[in-house]
């Protein structure tokens, strides 16, 4: 009598099980893919444009008749979306390479906003200098303004930084504090101190380039940063994540609608057939628990699928994409259709469970029974 209702199943109603089996895959398929595509822009918009670093940055000079132009900085530290700020000179150095070549670069020191400039987090030594990857390979010697030499370690950021920072080296802050001191103390230097801002989101640029300018007169400070003429950009692409993941909460609602609905018909279908087996002895507790397993036992089978479309889409990738980025992608994948299968078990059998428990309710089995 237990295996009455499977095979009963299996038999009488396999092309509507397969329906139901082939439906349930699609919408796994395509909860999969949307939400892993979603993802994946959405981050690239938040971490790219909304959260760049590189591009949340400004740099500020200003001179004034009778020279360089100084800002208070605690007042700029408070206004607001200013995560942090630098404010100093270019320390220039000379350099030469293994050909006996010389020139000349500036730098700046290690901080916190530089190393947000440069997306360098790594700790460093004292008498440190941080390059452009352009300068690997080269075994450099440095001298300062007094053509004295200078004992400092290589190492490098990854490309040219931003493009009012480009090709621009960083020194640890022991050997950027002695060169500043010399610098100070020189009446040949004649640069201007950088005030280097760091805000805390793209999106709030515009905001803090306005507020600032209403502080100082325009012709006396000049602003530059990188997202300057990206302001439509910015604002659309927020609204883009948001329609994004306003799309993603449409489909899930669609699918969990279309998918009770098909599996609510096809009980219906059944409705006489399982109301005949309750009154022939099984219980409404046995009747959920087969028909759960008769349709668990045909999903897995889509869910092998599932798992096998991964690998499809691996093999289809390895030519457009490295070894690493397509790891992390089949990685990703692969857990998101984990949490979906995991999902979609507890989904099923909720949707059975409470569907089966009103079709077998006293008040439905006696209006039938009078029907």
């Amino acid at each position: 009598m237990k295996m009455t209702v499977f095979h009963y199943m299996k038999k009488k109603y396999m092309k509507q099980l397969k329906k139901l089996t082939t439906l349930n895959f699609l919408l796994i398929i395509l909860l999969l893919f949307s939400v892993f595509t979603i993802f994946i822009s959405t981050e690239n918009i938040r971490n790219n444009i909304l959260n760049n670093e590189r591009l949340s940055m400004v740099l500020i000079n200003g001179y004034t008749k009778t020279g360089e132009f100084t800002y208070d900085t605690e007042k700029i530290k408070k206004m607001d979306h200013v995560k942090d700020l630098s404010y100093e000179y270019e320390i220039p150095l000379s350099y030469s390479d293994g050909n006996g070549d010389q020139d000349f670069m500036n730098c700046l020191t290690l901080s916190p906003t530089t190393r947000d400039a440069i997306n360098y987090h790594k700790s460093v030594k004292g008498n440190e200098i941080i390059l452009p990857d352009s300068f690997k390979g080269s075994k450099l010697k440095f001298t300062d303004m007094k053509n004295k030499p200078l004992s400092l370690k290589q190492s490098y950021y990854k490309g040219s930084g931003i493009f009012f920072l480009k090709d621009k080296c960083y020194l640890a802050p022991q050997t950027s504090a002695k060169l500043a001191e010399e610098i100070s103390k020189s009446d040949n230097y004649s640069s201007t101190k950088s005030l280097l801002v760091n805000i805390t989101k793209t999106e709030y640029i515009y905001d803090f380039v306005q507020d600032f300018n209403s502080m100082f007169d325009e012709e006396k400070a000049y602003v530059y940063y990188q997202a300057e003429g990206l302001e439509e950009l910015v604002t659309g692409s927020k609204m883009s994540m948001y329609l994004l993941i306003l799309f993603q909460v449409v489909l899930l609602a669609i699918v969990f609608v279309f998918y009770r609905n098909s599996l609510n018909a096809l009980i219906k279908t059944l409705n006489r057939d399982l109301l005949s087996l309750y009154i022939n002895g099984l219980s409404s507790k046995e009747i959920t628990r087969q028909f759960y397993s008769t349709i668990e036992s045909m999903n897995k089978k889509i869910y092998m699928y599932s798992y096998a479309l991964i690998a499809l889409f691996a093999v289809g990738m390895w030519k457009y994409t490295g070894m690493q980025p397509l790891l992390i992608m089949v990685a990703g994948l692969v857990v998101l259709l984990s949490l979906l299968i995991m999902l979609n078990k507890r989904f099923v059998k909720l949707l059975i469970t409470r569907k089966m428990k009103k079709e077998l309710s006293n008040d439905n089995i006696v209006s039938q029974l009078r029907n």
